[in-house]
């Protein structure tokens, strides 16, 4: 296992106290922490906010020494603990539930121990130098995640045997994804709601091209919003564009909304900073693990030229980044391997526009029109066989599509370079 990662943020208060930051430094180094404190790694010339804000972002854990000044810069927004707040502001927010932030209290006797932006955290009090051995072995036990006292295992009730087991143990009539009655999970009236809403929400700016996503779980779940909003964040996919499931809080009409049965973004942008042209993101996920989303097509926020195109490898790349998500959502919530999705990809707006690569210099497809408006396919797969079969599921998903394309095919081989350039975090 790798040694974990820890950023030390404190305030400059005195020498005296810069010496104890250095010792708790140190000896965390010592007891297999890779620690990274200033006092080391800043050197003169070097950039403090970059340092700053690489050392939180790629770090494990940060440790935040709380004195009495560092509470009082950090309230006040002053100084290099001040611009930290703010990165750590983001982080919080977008993650509520984190554990990331360790406060520790030292030289510090006013009421208010740590900044208010951390919320109501536990913290680790080193103000009496006598603990400080404790107070170290309790912190060490933090970082390397070896508590104390450890959780015993569940028990089996002694009362099962005499309570009659539940007669509703899937919401599914059968492994194809169908409910009672024929329907398909996936066209329930969550979904067609959805649906509603987002194309309603895309007319509106004028755009026709777009990709829906439905997810639906054959043995459901119940999770609370919060839960739900903190296991998007985790599940996205930071390589292409803004990611399935994106997050904005730089506005106040993007963020994620908690509604009774879940939460749902919208994003609707008029114009783009550097194209001039919409787009539109729309999301929802329910409370029982249902996903639903709608999304313009790239290819028409790109440029003018673009705008009645549709890239292969562009198409391959969404597909393989919505099923790599789904597997992240769904083993993120918790959802056992063995359980069945059902996945229906749908690709809209496509008559008259023309196959083609992102890339110019890409021979491997001659232009073709679609005829067709619309491609959609639907599959059925275990939660833990998304990853171990990504690239033939994507082909089964795209080869409709471009079949549209006076009957284009391209070999496995094509797939596979894409799929597996993408999941090492490369789009070709």
């Amino acid at each position: 296992m790798q040694p974990p990662v820890v950023f030390i943020s404190y305030s400059h208060d005195s020498q005296p106290h810069k010496d104890w930051v250095l010792k708790l430094a140190t000896d965390l180094r010592n007891n297999g922490v890779d620690a990274t404190l200033d006092q080391w790694d800043l050197s003169p010339g070097q950039d403090k906010s970059a340092f700053m804000q690489r050392g939180i972002a790629e770090s494990d854990r940060v440790v935040l020494v709380c004195s009495e000044n560092y509470v009082q810069k950090t309230e006040g927004r002053i100084g290099g603990v001040g611009y930290e707040r703010l990165i750590v502001t983001s982080e919080i927010v977008q993650d509520i539930d984190t554990k990331k932030f360790i406060p520790v209290v030292r030289n510090n006797n006013s009421e208010r121990k740590t900044p208010v932006f951390l919320g109501p955290r536990l913290y680790i009090d080193f103000n009496n130098d006598a603990n400080y051995q404790m107070k170290l072995e309790e912190l060490l036990r933090e970082i390397h995640g070896a508590p104390a006292t450890v959780k015993p295992p569940l028990g089996q009730n002694p009362f099962s045997g005499s309570i009659s087991p539940s007669k509703a143990t899937s919401r599914l009539a059968g492994p194809t994804g169908l409910m009672e009655g024929g329907q398909s999970v996936l066209d329930d009236h969550w979904f067609q709601n959805q649906a509603s809403i987002a194309n309603e929400g895309l007319a509106k700016i004028g755009l026709k091209g777009r990709m829906e996503l439905r997810f639906a779980l054959h043995d459901t779940i119940t999770k609370t919003q919060m839960e739900l909003l903190n296991e998007v964040s985790k599940s996205q996919i930071h390589t292409f564009g803004w990611p399935i499931g994106v997050i904005l809080g730089n506005r106040d009409e993007y963020r994620p909304r908690p509604l009774n049965d879940g939460i749902r973004a919208e994003v609707v942008i008029n114009e783009r900073a550097l194209s001039g042209l919409p787009s539109y993101d729309y999301w929802a996920l329910r409370v029982n693990g249902d996903f639903y989303l709608l999304q313009s097509l790239f290819e028409d926020g790109r440029d003018e030229q673009t705008k009645n195109k549709i890239f292969f490898n562009t198409r391959i790349v969404r597909v393989t980044e919505a099923l790599l998500f789904a597997s992240n959502l769904y083993e993120n919530l918790g959802v056992a391997p063995e359980t069945k999705l059902s996945i229906r990809i749908a690709h809209k707006g496509l008559a008259g526009r023309e196959l083609t690569s992102s890339n110019p210099f890409n021979r491997s497809v001659s232009p073709a029109q679609a005829i067709e408006d619309e491609s959609q396919a639907h599959l059925v797969e275990t939660i833990g066989q998304l990853r171990p079969r990504l690239t033939q599921n994507v082909m089964r998903i795209t080869e409709p599509l471009f079949m549209l394309f006076d009957f284009k095919r391209f070999r496995e081989d094509v797939y596979e370079d894409i799929v597996s350039k993408f999941v090492k975090g490369q789009v070709t």
